[in-house]
């Protein structure tokens, strides 16, 4: 019995041993294939991951490029503030040497025209509307009545000021100025040249329209067209403009003319006036090549 048991016990720890044989050389081979499986994988994967790297950094150098990193970006805002900045900058001096040369035409014109005139700012003005009609900051105060005639100094032609209007309505410390471009507001005029009359009836886009009163009435291009004195309200001789362009009705009983101003409408600053009980002299620029005035604002 005794010797039974012995040998059954010897067969349970060979089992053993060999077991654990076993599971040695299993281990074993199982880490040389993962790492067979390892190469593997690696070798598969490596380049897949090479292209993925380079798609990704040539995305990111794209959008650097595009949009800029974080402070590139910030120093583009910053210049982009910096070049508003000198747009609005550059805009107000423009305006400034813009009024600097009306302001000199002015002084001359009040120098040396034989005129008497009282200068008048534009205000309170809808520039929607401000080639037909504006206010002034003169009113009852200054003197200023109905009929008084708005002009403003002008420096291409042979006359100091253009016609600009005349007043409709007056307040304490404003007026309301009509301009020869309102349907309301025909004006008579001259022609220089040939002694011929004629009206400013109409005004559209810009232009300054008008007709002959005698359709067989002799006018070119750049004849210099004066108020004719006829209708009360202007006096004889104010300037309005040179005649740009000359045309007939279709059924040739109205001669029509357009006619360039001196006055820039739309960008109105300030006026003079010329009060209607004055007397009117037609003023003619001075030729005086020395003249140096003070600029008085």
């Amino acid at each position: 019995m005794a010797y039974r048991r012995k040998k059954k016990d010897r067969k349970g720890f060979v089992g053993t041993l060999i077991g654990l044989i076993v599971l040695i050389a299993i281990s074993s081979q199982t880490e040389k294939i993962n790492q067979t499986g390892s190469n593997i994988a690696n070798t598969i994967f490596a380049p897949v991951e090479r292209l993925t790297y380079a798609i990704s950094s040539e995305v990111i150098n794209q959008v650097e490029r595009s949009l800029g990193s974080k402070e590139t970006r910030a120093a583009v805002s910053k210049l982009e503030e910096e070049n508003k900045a000198l747009e609005i900058e550059n805009a107000r001096l423009t305006s400034l040497i813009s009024q600097a040369d009306f302001l000199e035409l002015e002084k001359r014109t009040l120098d040396e025209s034989p005129n008497s005139y009282m200068k008048a700012r534009v205000v309170n003005t809808d520039t929607n509307s401000m080639t037909k009609n504006f206010t002034i900051d003169k009113g009852k105060n200054d003197g200023i009545e109905v009929n008084d005639i708005i002009l403003q100094a002008v420096g291409d032609s042979k006359y100091y000021t253009g016609l600009v209007g005349k007043v409709t309505e007056v307040y304490q410390t404003t007026a309301r100025v009509e301009t020869i471009n309102s349907q309301s507001n025909d004006v008579s005029f001259i022609n220089s040249a040939s002694g011929d009359y004629g009206v400013i009836d109409n005004f559209t886009q810009k232009t300054i329209q008008g007709y002959m009163i005698d359709v067989d009435s002799s006018v070119e291009p750049k004849d210099v067209l004066l108020t004719s004195g006829l209708g009360g309200v202007y006096p004889q001789g104010i300037y309005i403009g040179t005649v740009n362009n000359v045309t007939m009705s279709e059924d040739a009983l109205r001669k029509n003319i357009t006619l360039n101003s001196p006055v820039d409408f739309s960008h109105l600053y300030r006026v003079l006036v010329l009060k209607q009980t004055d007397q009117y002299s037609v003023d003619e620029v001075i030729e005086n090549e020395d003249y140096q005035g003070e600029i008085d604002e």
